[in-house]
Parts: C-alpha cells; sequence; structure tokens
C-alpha cells in the first residue's frame, strides 16, 4: 500500500466540550471518521490502516480544515454567549457592568446561533466530500487485513502440519536447561522454533532426540520434558497433546514430568517462575499451551 494512517473519531479529536450549540452538533456527529499522521498527539485511540499519499494527505487536510474551523466555531460562539456567562462572584456587579453588551448579545443571540449551525454544517458537508470515503475504505481495508490474517495463519498451520509429518525427518534437535536445581529437556522442531545454544543446532530424527532424552534420564531420571512454543503447537494440532504426539513419532510413551520421590511434594500452585503447575513451562503453561514455556518459544 504504502503510508501509515491513524483512524480516530471526531469526539475523541475535539476533546471535551460545552453542551452548547457546536457542542450539540459535535455530540451529533462524534463517531465520524478522521485521519489524523501516526505520532501525532492526536493519535491516540486510533486503529491503523494503509494507504496511498494521495489520499492520506486529503483525508489530513480534510481533517485538520474541519479541527481549524470547528475550533473558530467554538470561540465565535463563546464570544456570541458571553452574556449567558455570569461568574461565580459578584454576579450583580457583573449584570450591571455588562447591561448594555448582554443586552445587545441577547438580541443578536438567535440570529448568532443559526448562522454558528450553518457555518458548521458547511465545514461538515466539505469535510464528507473531501474525505467522506475514509469509514467505507476503512471497513474495506480491515475485511482485508482480516483475509489476509486467515491466509497467513492457514499457512502458518499447513507448515506446522508438515514439519511434524515425518517420523524420519531430520530437522529436530534439542537443549537441557537447569533451573533452581530442576533439569528439564527442550524439544524443538528446527523449521518451526529456533533453540537459544550458540551456533547452528545438530538437527536429528525424532528417535534420535529420543535416544538423547533416555541417555539423559538415565543419568538424571527426573528431568522434565518440554516442547518450543510452535513444535508444541503443531503436536496438539495433530494428535491432541504433545505426548500423543512424540509417542505417534518415536513409539515411545514418555512421561513428561517425572516426580522426584526424594522432594517434599507441592502442596499448592508455585510462584510464576517454579517450573510443575506453575505459569512458565508447565502443563497448563499460560505461554504456548500444552507442556510450552518460556524457554521455548519463537520470539
Amino acid at each position: 500500500m504504502g503510508r501509515a494512517v491513524h483512524v480516530t473519531s471526531l469526539g475523541i479529536l475535539v476533546g471535551a466540550w460545552t453542551v452548547n450549540v457546536i457542542g450539540a452538533r459535535i455530540s451529533e456527529n462524534s463517531d465520524l471518521p478522521c485521519a489524523v499522521e501516526p505520532g501525532s498527539k492526536r493519535s491516540a485511540y486510533s486503529r491503523d490502516i494503509e494507504a496511498t499519499d494521495a489520499d492520506c494527505n486529503r483525508w489530513f487536510a480534510a481533517t485538520e480544515r474541519l479541527l481549524t474551523t470547528i475550533d473558530a466555531l467554538q470561540e465565535k460562539e463563546r464570544r456570541a454567549s458571553l452574556h449567558l456567562q455570569p461568574p461565580w462572584r459578584g454576579r450583580l456587579q457583573w449584570h450591571l457592568r455588562h447591561a448594555r453588551r448582554n443586552r445587545l448579545l441577547r438580541r443578536q443571540y438567535s440570529q448568532a446561533e443559526a448562522e454558528l449551525l450553518a457555518e458548521f454544517d458547511a465545514a461538515l458537508a466539505e469535510y464528507r466530500n473531501r474525505a467522506g470515503d475514509l469509514s467505507e475504505y476503512q471497513e474495506r481495508y480491515r475485511k482485508q487485513e482480516q483475509e489476509r490474517l486467515k491466509r497467513e495463519q492457514e499457512q502458518a498451520r499447513l507448515r506446522r502440519e508438515q514439519a511434524v509429518a515425518s517420523a524420519t525427518d531430520p530437522r529436530w534437535t534439542y537443549q537441557i536447561k537447569e533451573l533452581s536445581g530442576d533439569r528439564s529437556f527442550w524439544i524443538y522442531q528446527t523449521s518451526l522454533d529456533r533453540t537459544y545454544s550458540e551456533g547452528e543446532p545438530v538437527e536429528l530424527t525424532p528417535a534420535e532426540v529420543q535416544a538423547e532424552l533416555v541417555a539423559e534420564r538415565a543419568v538424571h531420571p527426573y528431568t522434565s520434558v518440554m516442547w518450543a512454543l510452535e513444535t508444541g503447537r503443531a503436536l496438539r494440532e495433530k494428535y491432541q497433546t504433545e505426548v500423543a504426539g512424540w509417542q505417534a513419532l518415536t513409539g515411545a510413551e514418555i512421561e513428561p514430568f517425572p516426580r522426584d520421590p526424594n522432594k517434599p511434594r507441592s502442596t499448592g500452585r508455585k510462584g510464576i517462575y517454579g517450573i510443575h503447575g506453575s505459569d512458565y513451562g508447565s502443563g497448563h503453561s499460560g505461554f504456548g499451551g500444552g507442556h510450552s514455556g518460556c524457554f521455548g518459544g519463537s520470539f
């Protein structure tokens, strides 16, 4: 496309306003879509779209002209309605001091109201003539982005499906991590997740990774098993669980979290940095689901 646009509403751009003649018109049109430059102080509470330079410049100019006109009309209304704005203190003195001005303003106020409304409606009509397609464009862009996201999600799903389709594909590796005395054996499908070891990982078949896990547990029988974020997701999508998927690929049935009988059983959930039953790296993980945790995702 080309250029980013922040789309927000007229009510947000104008901010707080007095509920008077112009304020009532602003309220009636508060949802009017407007365009502002990214990074502008007015771009908070907005949504991004992309468009051509010509469209962006046209929408930006129309929005700025409308806001400038509204500012001028609000100031004109403030001056025309001074007779309606006595101070909190000294009201009697104020009425006496400005009696002549207030009588004149009262006589002219109805005409001023009509002129203000006419000017606001003319500015609004000009804006819609210049930028009335913004709302339609935004909706069309939103649908295109949804369709693009669906395509990307489907492509990613197919990539994950293909990555775990073969039990003999040498695109797997592992890492052993230790945290607070707890060892974990992380399994990666290298076309889906990257490891955090230096250099290129040694790529193995699932059976070879399983042999490494057996060797690890021969020395450390209570090492837990984790799957990296996308790897675990791929196994769950195809086999429902990582354990079932790993068994389908290797023929090995494993217990991912063997309990060390020499350690006291936990009476409740550990803190967020624990392993078993925690929010990081557990079978009930808040990061990636399944047995995927914070160490194995693709960032």
